[in-house]
């Protein structure tokens, strides 16, 4: 039934995203358009035609790095505003995390224990390194380098980065007696969210830019969602985190996959506008 259920859920974001992300991405092409034309205006009035022409080639790498450090800005701060309730214990968050706690044990069955427990190996160190490996190699045998790149510094920065915020943090997990899997370690953020988020985050964007319809494109993002929301209830689950760690885990993630992407689209978009400079 849950494996179902799964199945289910991305036909359905799949959908969402098809009928969805065509219409952002021209609201995105629009906006840099319109930045183009203030450049292409403010020209007009000053003269600075060097300058303006200048803006007017790096006007999408504008809108792209403006809409990044906003979403990024509010996702860290998401991140932070959760983090600063579990350090200070605030008592909602508790209750949250004690009633999902509760909740998820008195609803074991099974086939959701078989469920989660598969969304919890695929979402583990081992499973994502394993799928990023079978990844990495076709991209390495097309010669794809700096894809490699992306995905190493992206999936590797990021499991460095959640260990430092585990140490940081030092959250207690659950009883070990509640859970169904062992797990060592401190609990907050919850690694499997986070690396969850950051490796399918990673692998989604390189799918978007290498499939050529919209249909493919929605339908990366689409599994890249459910397979993260699988893989954080697995972990709430299992009894081994609070809810509000695999929460943190994923603002976490999204917060660095945001920093990672647009970087990565951000030295793409320069290196593409000097070679076009360089042949013209």
């Amino acid at each position: 039934m849950f494996f179902t259920g799964f199945l289910i859920v991305f036909v359905v974001l799949w959908c969402v995203c098809y009928a969805a992300l065509p219409a952002l991405w021209r609201g995105l092409t629009s906006a840099a358009s319109f930045i183009a034309g203030l450049s292409m205006r403010f020209r007009r009035v000053q003269g600075w035609v060097t300058r303006a022409s200048r803006f007017r080639e790096y006007a999408p790498l504008a809108a792209i790095v403006i809409a990044g450090a906003l979403a990024t800005v509010w996702i860290g701060d998401g991140f932070l505003d959760l983090a600063e309730s579990v350090h200070a214990k605030n008592p909602q968050v508790q209750r949250i995390d004690t009633e999902s706690h509760h909740w998820a044990l008195e609803h074991r069955q099974s086939d959701a224990t078989l469920f989660f427990t598969t969304a919890t190996i695929i979402g583990g160190p081992t499973g994502l390194a394993v799928l990023l490996v079978i990844v990495a190699i076709p991209l390495v045998v097309t010669k794809r380098w700096r894809w490699v790149a992306y995905l190493a510094i992206t999936c590797g920065g990021g499991a460095l980065l959640n260990l430092e915020l585990k140490r940081y943090f030092a959250r207690a997990r659950p009883d070990v007696a509640e859970m169904l899997r062992r797990a060592n370690g401190y609990s907050f953020p919850s690694g499997h969210a986070m690396g969850s988020t950051v490796a399918f985050g990673a692998l989604s964007y390189l799918a978007f830019r290498y499939a050529s319809r919209w249909r493919w494109k929605s339908a990366a993002i689409a599994l890249a969602i459910t397979l993260t929301s699988a893989v954080a209830l697995s972990r709430v689950y299992l009894g081994v985190h609070w809810i509000s760690d695999v929460g943190a885990g994923i603002f976490g993630g999204l917060a660095w996959l945001s920093v990672c992407t647009i970087g990565y689209e951000s030295l793409r978009r320069i290196r593409a506008v000097r070679a076009q400079r360089a042949s013209g």
